[in-house]
């Protein structure tokens, strides 16, 4: 277990942690939604893209991950639920609002860097970018599955567990996210993403050595993302 977890031990920890990984939770949504354009059809007018296995697999974790139910019972996206968490916990939500903003007129690096989002932030959605921006979607799937749905059950689980200790009530709709997550991606989002693996590569070496690459790359990824959110907590 990567050192972070454990490092996370006042609000103000939490504070920058939330800050940085509200991100993450975003380009998140990127990944899938590039996905969701690949292999189903979101153009007027529609036209079939011949593979409802995968069609299937898509819209089912979209409709989770889009318009999943909070802890109040609202219809709302899980970056949205992350958003919420933030204020409740008091974590600074003015960089990731007007990165929001920004991408309305901006690309997303200029975006990242006019909204004054966290550095390690920065470096994570860049090296996301770069691999959804390839245009290569059996990449863009293994980001999803092996950088995101397979370990986020086991990443979060530490976290969940010093929160419930936490007497603080300002945090439940952040824990609410944390065993959501933890649920939905063990026991539903992961073995549909190693499904849309398999159907993007198939009988394809060629492929499937790209995407052992990519989730080398991934994985490094994640953890430079989390020494330098690392970083920031000891420095405060």
């Amino acid at each position: 277990m990567h050192p972070l977890y454990s490092s996370i031990k006042t609000q103000k920890h939490l504070h920058i942690f939330m800050q940085n990984h509200v991100y993450a939770v975003w380009d998140f949504m990127s990944v899938l939604k590039s996905l969701q354009r690949d292999f189903t059809c979101v153009e007027i007018p529609w036209r079939p893209k011949n593979n409802g296995n995968l069609s299937r697999l898509l819209n089912e974790i979209v409709l989770a991950e889009e318009s999943d139910i909070d802890r109040y019972g609202q219809h709302l996206s899980h970056f949205e639920i992350y958003y919420h968490a933030m204020k409740e916990a008091g974590a600074n939500t003015t960089s990731i609002e007007n990165f929001l903003k920004e991408l309305d007129t901006q690309d997303v690096p200029s975006s990242l860097i006019t909204s004054n989002a966290p550095k390690p932030a920065k470096n994570f959605v860049l090296d996301t970018f770069k691999y959804i921006e390839s245009g290569l979607p059996h990449l863009t799937a293994t980001i999803f599955t092996l950088g995101r749905e397979e370990i986020i059950p086991d990443m979060f689980r530490e976290l969940v567990y010093d929160l419930n200790n936490n007497s603080s009530t300002n945090l439940k709709s952040f824990i609410y996210y944390l065993d959501r997550h933890i649920g939905l991606d063990e026991d539903e989002h992961t073995p549909l993403a190693l499904k849309m693996i398999k159907e993007i590569c198939g009988d394809d070496e060629i492929k499937w050595k790209e995407c052992i690459k990519c989730g080398k790359d991934v994985m490094k990824s994640r953890i430079k993302f989390w020494n330098e959110i690392l970083s920031e907590i000891e420095k405060n």
